[in-house]
């Protein structure tokens, strides 16, 4: 990927500052009739927009956010009356004009010299340019000029010769490698046939040669054929057919630069772009409106619009719609661009589009990596039109970041693997922590923008013999070789993290964190495909992901020994859910003053058939990693509902709980099954209790709310497990709205050690407050039990008492009759 030189950028930032001074002047000259006529206050808006886009853009935040907190306020006032409208919009209009006060400069303080051209993006990205030169022969001018600019935006060279009669000298001269040459010079319609058949039997050069005429007939065809020509062309041309002629039938398909078309009415951010674009290898052509706009498509024929959607007259929208009913510009991508963000906007955007669209500011290391995924798409498109393009084109991009994807990986592994080895060789597969959290509490939009800036900063930092992939969500792939030692591997990859965690990422909820789980595979010298290397390497990802912080794990055979162990596990899970082997033992709960038993935790088991009884701890973490939990939860909620209906004869006040997980939570079709279990059986439903963790309904409470809501409305009661072990906001507690408050294990054993009871008499006497039902669990020592009923704890459960059993322990022993 290019990188960033600043000084281009900072001849563009000191014309950029003698603007402010101009947009400043005018403000200030429409603020006094501003209130009065609504004609001056769609100028001010104009300009506030316009600040709003091209400030960050040009590296001054502070613009930005000023002119928009204007364009926000004038948007706003079209029903306020005069006092009310100038009270708005005061602030912001004295906030923008101050600002901009402070980074303009005026154009006499500039001295000769000040600021020196150079290049702003010094990697074009398209690879090594060749020289394919032609020669056009035509004494049409204005039409030979108007010829070479398009070839040239094709990646071709040419010269122009407007006498026919100096062709021999010219081809000598130019040396070009194919010739198009017109038929009529000066009103005689063979000329050009008749001096390339004299070049030709003087010279016998085998030059390939196009001839063009506005005339068409036999005999004109007969000439050129006569004369050696290989492909004969009317005016007005198709540049496409002529483009495919040169690359498919002669042979000569130069690297083909990318074209661009930029339609902006902001001239300050047009120059920007403008110049990125150009410094990134890219062909650009600019218009600052829609007519201009369509002038440019015959003749620059792009591979990619980008629109302005603000623009006067006809706006950006109306400007794709025009587009989009051309039909040979129909499959060109359009990139639609504004400052503001509205939703009807960007619908509209979106159908013309599938979504293209993006908010200014746009970093110039951003709009790089977005016109190249996007140019790319649209060589794709001509692909499929049967038009030969350059091979590396053909490659799979991701449109997001514009890295190559997992295809083109496997080719450059096996490719690389096939050659004798120097040094290591390993592929690093990245995963960013928690990235959907980042997702659910900033947006997608804003998660975009985080996995292009990750592409970016990587791409800005690996080895020059490294390759950067994108596979899929928030998941890139390194592959590197040529490393000295492992130590110097491992050095290498510490760097890439250190690029990933100094990332500063922040929105309007906050900054955003990063930290990565890293999975390596080193090649072995035996190593032969790159389906190994890629397998290894995802062992290794799974195993850091399943550590309890950013983990980085590097490929051994006890991975391999590991997946096969899971992968076994997980087949005789399925057939246990299938064949019944998962049953319930039931753990007591006693009143803590009374001692008498007022219900049971319902805890899952797996009665193996080779294995014997297994805890939870041999199935649930895989269970739940594999999506499996969730029929684990009906089975269970079965049992229990089947259990309770035969107890609530006898035992009315006897309530069961049993647990819920994550998945249960995000994907919540446990509801329906429980509200038939509940009619079915005739139950209760405040007998049934269902135990959630804090941490769990935190993490994604948008989610966990109206599942609540459903289960509160259903009748069952809640209980809050785990208390004080996870996020413990209190601010959260009173909208759980729990029945019950469990309190850990944990907070128990750290009084019973040390005897600081502090923090367990809080939780039990704020679990009070708040009427809920105090449940502490794991007691094990009377003193523990002693202590309970001091603070006010109602019920308990633990092994002092009764350890989970089976349901024919508890008739065996008669917990029931007790």
């Amino acid at each position: 990927m290019p990188s960033v030189n600043t000084n281009k950028l900072n001849t563009l930032q000191t014309n950029y500052k003698l603007h402010l001074a101009q947009y400043r002047a005018r403000l200030t000259e429409l603020w006094p009739k501003a209130a009065q006529d609504p004609e001056k206050r769609q100028e001010a808006l104009t300009i506030a927009h316009r600040l709003a886009g091209s400030g960050q853009a040009y590296g001054f935040r502070d613009i930005s956010q000023g002119a928009k907190e204007l364009e926000n306020a004038l948007e706003r006032v079209d029903k306020l009356s005069q006092k009310e409208l100038i009270s708005a919009v005061s602030h912001p209009f004295n906030t923008l004009l101050n600002i901009l006060q402070q980074h303009e400069i005026a154009k006499d303080t500039l001295d000769e010299g000040t600021v020196t051209e150079g290049s702003f993006l010094t990697d074009t990205g398209n690879g090594p340019q060749q020289n394919i030169n032609l020669l056009i022969v035509d004494d049409d001018k204005d039409f030979s000029a108007r010829l070479l600019h398009t070839l040239e935006t094709y990646g071709y060279r040419g010269k122009v010769e407007s006498d026919i009669a100096n062709l021999e000298h010219a081809v000598s001269i130019h040396d070009p490698l194919a010739l198009l040459v017109d038929m009529d010079f000066y009103g005689h319609r063979f000329a050009g046939a008749k001096q390339v058949s004299l070049w030709r039997q003087k010279n016998g050069e085998p030059l390939p040669v196009i001839f063009i005429s506005k005339h068409d007939s036999f005999e004109l065809r007969l000439a050129s054929v006569r004369a050696g020509g290989n492909h004969f062309l009317s005016k007005p041309l198709d540049i496409p057919k002529l483009v495919a002629l040169l690359h498919s039938e002669l042979n000569l398909a130069p690297a083909e630069p990318y074209r661009v078309i930029i339609v902006d009415d902001d001239r300050d951010l047009l120059s920007l772009y403008e110049s990125i674009l150009d410094d990134a290898g890219y062909v650009v052509s600019t218009a600052t409106g829609a007519e201009s706009a369509l002038n440019l498509l015959d003749q620059s024929r792009p591979e990619l619009i980008l629109i302005d959607v603000n623009m006067p007259g006809c706006n950006g929208i109306e400007l794709g719609r025009i587009i989009r009913q051309h039909e040979e510009f129909s499959v060109i991508p359009l990139l639609f661009i504004s400052a503001s963000a509205n939703t009807d906007m960007e619908l509209a955007c979106a159908r013309l589009t599938n979504d293209e669209f993006i908010n200014k500011p746009i970093e110039p290391w951003r709009l790089v990596m977005m016109v190249k995924s996007r140019v790319v798409k649209g060589r794709q498109l001509r692909k499929q039109d049967h038009t030969l393009i350059n091979a590396d084109s053909a490659v799979a991009h991701d449109a997001l970041t514009a890295l190559p994807r997992l295809s083109h990986l496997r080719l450059a592994i096996d490719k690389t693997l096939q050659q004798k080895q120097q040094g290591f060789t390993a592929l690093v597969k990245l995963d960013i922590r928690d990235f959907h959290t980042i997702n659910n509490l900033h947006g997608k939009f804003f998660g975009d923008q985080i996995l292009q800036r990750l592409a970016w900063e990587l791409g800005q930092h690996i080895k020059s013999e490294s390759l950067l992939c994108r596979e899929n969500g928030d998941e890139f792939l390194i592959f590197t070789t040529g490393h000295d030692s492992r130590d110097a591997l491992h050095e290498y990859i510490n760097n890439m993290i250190k690029v990933i965690e100094e990332i500063e990422v922040i929105s309007e909820q906050g900054q955003a964190v990063l930290s990565v789980d890293v999975g390596i595979a080193i090649a072995a010298k035996n190593d032969r495909a790159a389906d190994k290397l890629i397998d290894h390497a995802d062992m290794a990802l799974f195993k850091a992901k399943a550590a309890n912080g950013p983990e980085l794990v590097y490929f051994d055979d006890s991975l391999q020994s590991e997946q096969k162990y899971r992968f076994n596990l997980e087949q005789a899970i399925k057939t246990g859910l299938n064949s019944g082997q998962f049953v319930a033992a039931y753990q007591p709960i006693f009143s803590v003053n009374e001692q008498t038993l007022v219900g049971f935790e319902a805890l899952a088991r797996w009665q193996h058939p080779e294995r014997g009884l297994l805890g939870p701890g041999e199935f649930i973490p895989l269970m739940e990693e594999r999506g499996l939990i969730s029929q684990l939860t009906e089975q269970m909620l079965t049992h229990v509902a089947l259990q309770l209906s035969s107890w609530q004869l006898q035992h009315p006040a006897l309530f069961v709980s049993l647990n819920l997980s994550a998945l249960d939570i995000q994907k919540p079709v446990f509801i329906e099954k429980l509200t038939s279990l509940i009619t079915t059986y005739g139950l209760s439903a405040d007998r049934i209790v269902l135990e959630i963790t804090e941490s769990l309904l935190l993490c994604d409470w948008q989610k966990a709310s109206p599942v609540l809501e459903s289960l509160r409305a259903l009748g069952v009661r809640l209980a809050l497990d785990d208390f004080g072990t996870g996020y413990s906001s209190l601010s959260y507690l009173h909208r759980i709205n729990a029945d019950k408050l469990k309190i850990d294990r944990s907070f128990i054993e750290h009084w019973s050690r040390t005897g600081d009871a502090r923090l367990l008499k809080t939780m039990v006497q704020l679990g009070i407050n708040m009427n809920m039902t105090v449940i502490a669990e794991g007691i094990e020592r009377v003193e523990e039990l002693d202590f309970l009923r001091q603070l006010g704890s109602e019920q308990y459960q633990g092994f002092l008492t009764a350890r989970p059993m089976l349901l024919d322990e508890l008739e065996r022993d008669g917990w029931l009759l007790r």
